[in-house]
């Protein structure tokens, strides 16, 4: 009897030490399973920091997928961004560096390896992979991150040298289109329906009296430490709230930050008083998703919320100052917004000039911005 069954580990569907959901299903056997689904290239992405670029990458698995009908993705990352991946179904696996990996890569072979960060760690896990085409960066035997092709070479000089940074006028995901040799449809970055709660939605709705259909303006203060004027201004949100609700009272404020910006928010919240609703800055990152997806649109520096914003298709208003604000992509839902200045996109860590890039960002330019992207005039 075993002599006549026929496994074909080269399906979809295949679990390797269970039975697979058909056979389970109906006790059917490989030999001649209707649902058999081969797996025709296997593919290796490496992309592991930071959240808000892990997020925006996965923009390429549609033009992944077009390219290679019927492959299964692999993904390498941190463990904060596997809730995003795990959910996204045109991802078939995602391993974290913080657990075991390293033994799958050094046993498997794969038709395309990625890896779009040209850092030592990232590259070297791509150098050690088996893979028949490679596309980015891998490390060189000194463990320096190095192209693998010509196509890598743009990006590659882009984070060694400002001027050509400042320069660049291509978003970054054209650029890593081109790196992978795709070709570019502009698609949104990808997350998956299942990481949304709507049992929490629906629990913050009740909580802070807010009313479904109502217009909902999200305003996210977050933006990291590694760039001192990245966020805007504490005085500038104020403005900005009081704004808002002196003209259209009846829109809700709902305030976004993170645990560097506790103190921030505590003090914005302090000056607004009820003008705002608090989602809190120690939410998880599904709990997070969730309330941006409540917004309408969504005000925010160049962040993880932005590309959360993006991803969800909320219109965004993107404050921009020391990064780069030509590489960001909002899919023609919203504006980036960025000061006249000629040291725009610096990449300065920090700033003693006045008035500096963000300070020239007012409230009384970005509510206008805010009217026109809600249609108001």
């Amino acid at each position: 009897m075993s002599e006549n069954i026929i496994i074909k580990t080269d399906c979809f569907f295949y679990e390797g030490s269970k039975p697979c959901a058909f056979h389970k299903k109906d006790g059917r056997l490989c030999n001649n399973c209707e649902d058999y689904k081969r797996i025709e290239s296997r593919i290796l992405i490496v992309k592991l920091d930071a959240l808000g670029d892990v997020l925006r990458t996965t923009s390429i698995l549609p033009a992944l997928k077009k390219k290679y009908p019927n492959s299964h993705i692999t993904w390498i990352t941190k463990e904060r961004a596997l809730p995003i991946l795990k959910s996204i179904s045109l991802i078939n696996r995602v391993f974290c560096v913080e657990r075991n990996f390293i033994e799958y890569i050094l046993n498997e072979t794969f038709d395309v390896g990625i890896c779009l960060d040209s850092d030592s760690y990232s590259s070297s896990i791509l150098s050690i992979a088996s893979c028949k085409n490679k596309y980015g960066f891998i490390a060189d035997k000194s463990g320096n991150p190095v192209p693998v092709h010509e196509n890598g070479r743009e990006w590659w000089l882009m984070g060694l040298n400002d001027k050509l940074k400042r320069d660049n006028r291509k978003t970054y995901q054209e650029i890593i289109h081109t790196i992978c040799n795709l070709q570019y449809e502009k698609h949104h970055p990808l997350i998956g329906e299942s990481i949304i709660n709507e049992n929490l939605i629906d629990k913050f709705i009740n909580e802070n009296g807010i009313s479904r259909g109502e217009k909902i303006i999200g305003i996210n203060t977050g933006g990291g430490n590694r760039w001192e004027w990245k966020k805007w201004i504490l005085d500038y949100y104020c403005q900005f709230i009081s704004l808002i609700k002196s003209k259209y009272p009846e829109f809700q404020i709902i305030l976004f930050g993170g645990p560097e910006e506790i103190d921030f928010n505590k003090e914005i919240i302090a000056k607004v008083g009820n003008l705002v609703i608090d989602a809190g800055c120690h939410n998880t990152l599904e709990e997070f998703i969730s309330k941006v997806k409540l917004s309408d649109i969504f005000l925010t520096s160049d962040s993880l919320g932005f590309h959360i914003a993006s991803a969800l298709k909320i219109k965004s208003l993107v404050l921009v100052g020391p990064t780069s604000p030509w590489e960001l992509e909002v899919y023609d839902n919203g504006e980036i917004i960025y000061p006249d200045i000629e040291c725009l996109s610096c990449y300065l860590n920090k700033c003693n000039k006045v008035p500096n890039c963000m300070q020239m960002i007012t409230p009384t330019k970005v509510f206008a911005k805010f009217e026109l992207w809600m249609n108001l005039k």
